[in-house]
């Protein structure tokens, strides 16, 4: 691993661990739903402002997958420089958000989730995808896009937040849900399974059409 790659994994695993903080606070907070999705919005805008022009500000393995697949498309991805910084991201991220979420662990999910929370999860998840996808064509497109991204996915992920709260969903990211599921909240599988179900789909519809276009945003939501 060189030294650009381990500073930007040390920079993933932060800014995962940091969101995985606001969410566990915010859970055992007085604020309401729409509180706590604000607090989580914020957050993601301030830390994309803070991280994106150094690691790109993933801080969730299906945007990792998704914006790296765009980047280099599958047969690049499975070469060895892009399936070691995929791979990298995607570690550094589960383990940002297990080591903050092992000592803080997130409340008021005593109930877990079931069949009847997939389908949001799905649907949602794929939503939080098409956005990043928006914006990361938007950047490399026209770069006076870029400083707005921190702005929109933090908003944008707010109101997904929201929607979830109301549907029994809201995870929308692996490694969140994999801190869950050793946290042991019930049918977190069952939610990073919808992720998977939602990523795939992402990469279905937008994988090849954004391939055409390059910059060096590209990694960079």
């Amino acid at each position: 691993m060189n030294t650009r790659l381990f500073r930007c994994c040390l920079i993933e695993a932060a800014g995962t661990a940091f969101l995985a903080h606001a969410i566990a606070r915010a859970s055992h907070s007085s604020c309401n739903g729409f509180q706590q999705s604000l607090l989580v919005g914020l957050t993601l805008a301030m830390l994309i402002h803070l991280c994106g022009r150094t690691s790109g500000a993933h801080f969730n393995p299906a945007v990792t997958l998704l914006l790296n697949l765009e980047r280099w498309g599958w047969k690049g991805l499975a070469r060895r420089p892009g399936l070691i910084e995929t791979l990298s991201y995607v570690f550094s991220q589960c383990l940002g958000a297990l080591l903050v979420m092992r000592l803080d662990p997130v409340g008021g999910l005593s109930q877990g989730f079931g069949l009847a929370n997939t389908i949001p999860e799905l649907l949602y998840t794929f939503v939080l995808l098409s956005l990043v996808h928006v914006w990361s064509l938007e950047g490399r497109i026209c770069p006076f896009a870029q400083p707005l991204a921190g702005v929109v996915l933090g908003a944008g992920v707010a109101a997904l937040v929201m929607l979830g709260g109301l549907v029994g969903a809201g995870i929308y990211n692996p490694a969140i849900a994999v801190a869950l599921i050793a946290q042991g909240i019930s049918g977190v599988p069952l939610m990073l399974i919808s992720q998977a179900a939602a990523l795939g789909f992402a990469l279905l519809i937008f994988v090849g059409k954004a391939s055409d276009i390059q910059g060096p945003s590209a990694s960079q939501p």
